[in-house]
């Protein structure tokens, strides 16, 4: 396993969703994206799926519709697999070990497309809202979740986990971008405290537990002073910093 993905797997061990949302929210969020309402079988595309779970409740709550599933890492994917088959969609699920690529979805659309906390497939989240505007068909809807900035980043937290400011943007400029790049905003979720909560703290509680099961392992001793660098700046500036914003944008 490459160290980049094995510190994620690990991080996200017994977690479903990768990223700061409940499951209230995931739901609502595909209630709201209107998939069951369609006209017509629909195809569902989940580009850095993670372990599928979005894609897969999107098709448990659509049972005419078929999902593909992309992402470079091949334990979640192998996860998404395992996911698929328990809630019984399997056979109507692709699943894909890549890093994204137009021409592995070429010459459909997509009744759907979801890219959550993945825009990195694209580049930026603007080349992302451009990206899923050419994979989804007339009428058809995104859920994108997305970073923004709650106040101006401090130097010593962009330095903590190695991002910039222009990364990101205040949460209105981050719909406005949305909406310039042909999409309309019809619904969204701000990840509440409590979510982020949730995720950072079990995320950090995750690598502590196997740097403490695995102390003769080459890559604990990194991985030991990584998360108590990230959490630390969770903890120090990130709950009132950073947001993460769960949008359904429209394509009309």
């Amino acid at each position: 396993m490459q160290e980049r993905f094995r510190w994620t797997t690990i991080a996200h061990r017994d977690r479903a969703l990768l990223g700061p949302v409940g499951d209230r929210a995931c739901d609502a969020m595909l209630a709201a994206a209107g998939l069951a309402a369609a006209a017509t079988p629909a195809d569902v595309l989940d580009i850095g799926c993670g372990k599928g779970e979005w894609l897969v409740r999107a098709l448990v709550g659509t049972p005419e519709a078929r999902g593909t599933g992309i992402d470079p890492n091949h334990a979640f994917v192998a996860d998404a697999a395992r996911r698929a088959e328990a809630a019984g969609v399997a056979g109507r699920v692709t699943l894909v070990t890549s890093a994204f690529e137009p021409a592995l979805v070429a010459d459909r659309a997509f009744a759907l497309a979801i890219c959550t906390g993945a825009s990195h497939a694209f580049g930026t989240y603007e080349q992302a809202l451009r990206g899923l505007r050419r994979l989804v068909g007339d009428g058809g809807a995104a859920i994108v979740g997305t970073g923004f900035w709650r106040r101006t980043p401090d130097p010593g937290y962009l330095a903590a986990f190695g991002g910039s400011e222009d990364e990101m943007t205040a949460l209105e400029e981050t719909a406005a971008l949305a909406e310039a790049n042909g999409w309309r905003v019809s619904a969204r979720h701000v990840s509440t405290l409590e979510e982020w909560d949730d995720y950072e703290h079990g995320y950090a509680a995750r690598v502590r537990e196997w740097v403490a099961a695995h102390p003769e392992d080459p890559d604990a001793p990194l991985f030991a002073r990584r998360i108590e660098s990230w959490a630390g700046a969770y903890e120090r500036w990130g709950r009132d910093t950073m947001g993460f914003v769960t949008f359904v944008l429209v394509r009309d």
